[in-house]
């Protein structure tokens, strides 16, 4: 919870810490929650306890929700206490380095990993900061459903699983406010154009990539025609500004410029947006979004994209274009999945890929006269400052207010209602895709865009193609149904893997954001929408679908895995090229659907 008159700073802490301890609690087994100690005056809430030997101490933080499935909620401050000696208040800094320094908890490699880690640490508490007071909070859900690109901004905190949400190597905060979703502001692509020869490009529609980024500067009013005429002959490429201006110092790419393969054309057009994934840029207008390499790393990862997803994307939109994606607009016509069908890049001199110029093009059907409402699930399931209300929690309780005119009950069967809403447009689709087709989608909760209509979920979008996969087990009926496509390009997994991978990214990433915004905020109990999750999985495994491994994997297993993000972070790893097998870093998870409770969990 929030005080009226704490600082900026202050909250800052308060969001960050929030995320800090809840991947914390997630890996590590030393916690322990407790009663509260009467004389902190908070006797009603129960407290964590971080032990710290190295300091011989232990660390308690007031726990204002304790939750089944992971995301739990904290007040400000952290105590410290010895034994022998009055207890201390310390500060989230102070805590976050006292872990990052105890062997116990991130091993015997503290010494080395600590400053890189605190370094981010400290950039993120930076950010939120930065965020509390350049780009204030948007209040649309309770009004109305927010149009997509105001969903995209609404996501300030990132990550809420996460030791370092906000972190960007290589962005300062100018950077961020000038470049980021949250800060709203819109900014000119920078445009290139190249030699054809210098041109790596891939197109699965019948217009080649050259030319459907050639069509968005077509059909923008604000482009300059000089641009136009002066590359004729040439291949445009639109570049993200902040990308560019790094790429300019690239010896590489200045080989291309002083011999004329490549040339610069400035700043030009319409203003395109950052979504939430930064790299991804948004223009109200265009037939595409854009998605670009970026040379900085946000929390676990370099946002560079690979040749080899590039071709993943072409493969996915080839395979949903043809009849497996007849099939999926026929069972499940209120799912949609955004294209990735074409991508541009520049090549060096000795004629491989520069993977720091690619630019790869997504479908944008957020545009023109039909756009709808349209809202990000990490948005809609960011917890506010105060450390209760959502976007979710404000767009339940508005639909409650206009229908509890109408006696429509209490707010409680109106979170019920939405969430099972959800179950059946986003959740059911996904799973019962995978089960019957053999389509794994990472839905995390940036990946997962619904539609909206007064409130209620009524389509859901999913993107990132390139980190589509495909069950082995079902290569056989997908290359008869895809015949000459590479499915080797895609990301290949068992069915007992994919099922891993499923329950991470969609139930615990997803669904558990969703079952925790709503628990947060007091409109119905954890236990409630579990055991609504469960009745829907349950009802998904008495149909005919071939493959069953992730439902029963949901109803039977004692534990789910969970990314292990706060060990990826504290050991510097690049998820991009340093992990081979993503269920490596995973982590058990206790299993609410089969203990709706939780392991340790406690009524909050």
């Amino acid at each position: 919870m929030i005080e009226a008159d704490i600082s900026s700073a202050d909250v800052a802490c308060q969001i960050s810490a929030r995320s800090f301890l809840n991947s914390l609690m997630r890996e590590w087994a030393g916690w322990t929650l407790a009663a509260a100690d009467s004389r902190a005056g908070d006797s009603a809430r129960p407290l964590l306890r971080v032990p710290l030997p190295r300091r011989g101490s232990v660390v308690e933080i007031a726990v204002t929700h304790v939750s089944s499935v992971g995301q739990h909620v904290f007040r400000l401050p952290f105590r410290e206490r010895r034994v022998g000696q009055p207890s201390r208040i310390i500060a989230f800094a102070e805590f976050a380095a006292a872990v990052a320094n105890e062997p116990t908890i991130v091993g015997p490699t503290a010494p080395q990993a600590a400053p890189t880690f605190l370094r981010r640490l400290f950039q993120s508490l930076a950010t939120v900061e930065d965020i509390l007071a350049h780009a204030p909070a948007p209040g649309i859900f309770l009004r109305r459903d927010p149009s997509f690109l105001e969903a995209e901004r609404a996501l300030r905190f990132g990550h809420s699983v996460h030791p370092t949400p906000r972190s960007r190597d290589e962005f300062t905060l100018t950077d961020s406010r000038r470049f980021a979703p949250e800060y709203g502001r819109g900014f000119p692509l920078r445009w290139w154009s190249a030699a054809p020869e210098a041109v790596v490009q891939g197109s699965a529609r019948t217009e080649s990539a050259a030319d459907l980024c050639s069509g968005l500067a077509t059909a923008d009013p604000a482009f300059d025609p000089k641009i136009r005429a002066a590359s004729e002959g040439r291949v445009l490429l639109p570049m993200h500004p902040w990308q560019a201006a790094r790429l300019a110092l690239d010896p590489e790419i200045d080989a291309l410029f002083r011999t004329g393969r490549l040339r610069d054309h400035g700043h030009a057009g319409a203003p395109w947006y950052a979504t939430t994934s930064l790299r991804s840029l948004y223009a109200p207008q265009a037939r595409f979004m854009l998605k670009h390499s970026l040379s900085l790393r946000l929390t676990n990862s370099l946002r560079l994209i690979k040749d080899v997803e590039c071709t993943r994307g072409l493969v996915v939109d080839a395979v949903l274009r043809g009849p497996v994606g007849t099939e999926i607009a026929a069972r499940w016509p209120c799912f949609r999945v955004l294209g990735e069908p074409a991508y541009l890049a520049l090549r060096g001199a000795d004629g491989k890929l520069l993977p720091q110029t690619i630019v790869a093009l997504r479908d944008n059907p957020f545009r023109g006269a039909d756009e709808r409402p349209a809202a990000v699930l990490a948005a809609l399931c960011e917890v506010y400052p105060d450390g209760r209300g959502s976007g979710l929690a404000d767009t339940i309780l508005r639909i409650a207010a206009r229908e509890g005119s109408a006696g429509a009950g209490p707010v409680e069967a109106v979170a019920l209602r939405w969430f099972e809403r959800f179950l059946a447009v986003t959740v059911g689709p996904i799973l019962e895709i995978q089960c019957a087709l053999g389509l794994l989608f990472g839905a995390h909760q940036q990946n997962l865009v619904l539609g909206l209509e007064d409130g209620w979920p009524v389509a859901t979008f999913f993107r990132d193609c390139q980190g589509t996969g495909f069950v082995r087990e079902f290569l056989p009926a997908l290359r008869e149904a895809a015949p000459g496509l590479d499915l080797e390009a895609g990301h290949l997994l068992t069915s007992a893997e994919a099922a891993r991978i499923m329950a991470y990214y969609l139930v615990v990433n997803s669904v558990f954001a969703v079952t925790g915004a709503i628990g947060i905020a007091g409109l119905a109990p954890e236990t409630a929408l579990t055991g609504a999750l469960s009745r829907f999985v349950a009802a998904l495994a008495a149909k005919d679908l071939r493959d069953r491994t992730c439902l029963r994997l949901l109803l039977d297993a004692p534990a789910l895995g969970s990314k292990g993000n706060f060990m990826i972070c504290f050991r510097n790893i690049n998820e991009n090229t340093d992990v081979t097998d993503p269920l490596a870093s995973y982590v058990d998870l206790p299993n609410p659907l089969v203990e709706p409770r939780g392991r340790r969990a406690v009524r909050s």
